[in-house]
């Protein structure tokens, strides 16, 4: 799909994306932040409250859980399994087009391979957070955030995009199931 649409605009230029809100940086003591970082935080922590709640309280979040769990069990109790994927991958390619909306708004420009380096950091905040934990993704995102900040302040900054694998390495060595992951039992 990137090559498609890389093909279809011409080449793999940015696009500039449309500022349609006012940034105004604000400054609180040390820390400066701006309004399109407070809206983006707010955003994804709505979202990320939608989520949770949609899979731990809903009946199509009970059905994502089972068929998760054992996909021809839930098939054999009455679920529609494949209505329950189809809504699976709906609800996270929204959850993709919000995040791709936020990024274009932080960096006000768009292209097809933007979102390979988020991707791969978000994989990684998955992991350090636990798999199958979504505040742990979010604990792993800010646990990964601020350990680049650290290593920037520290005079390593051409190893910025390292510490994310960094961090992951070390947390498959010594905690495998992530900072909020649960160990999974396997029947035999």
């Amino acid at each position: 799909m990137q090559t498609l649409v890389t093909l279809i605009k011409g080449g793999p230029n940015p696009l500039a994306f449309p500022q349609v809100i006012q940034d105004t940086v604000y400054v609180l003591g040390p820390v400066k932040f701006s309004t399109i970082q407070v809206i983006i935080l707010v955003v994804a922590s709505l979202l990320m409250v939608f989520l949770q709640f949609t899979i731990k309280y809903t009946k199509i979040g009970k059905a994502m859980r089972a068929t998760s769990e054992d996909y021809e069990i839930a098939g054999l109790m009455g679920i529609n399994v494949n209505n329950v994927v189809s809504f699976t991958f709906a609800i996270g390619a929204a959850l993709a087009a919000a995040g791709g909306v936020l990024v274009g708004m932080y960096f006000n420009s768009i292209h097809p391979f933007m979102g390979v380096s988020v991707g791969l950091k978000s994989f990684c905040a998955a992991v350090v957070g636990g798999i199958g934990s979504i505040p742990g993704a979010m604990l792993g995102g800010i646990f990964i955030g601020i350990a680049e900040v650290m290593g920037v302040a520290a005079g390593f900054d051409t190893y910025k995009e390292a510490i994310a694998f960094g961090l992951l390495i070390l947390i498959l060595l010594f905690k495998p199931t992530g900072l909020l992951g649960l160990p999974i039992q396997r029947k035999v």
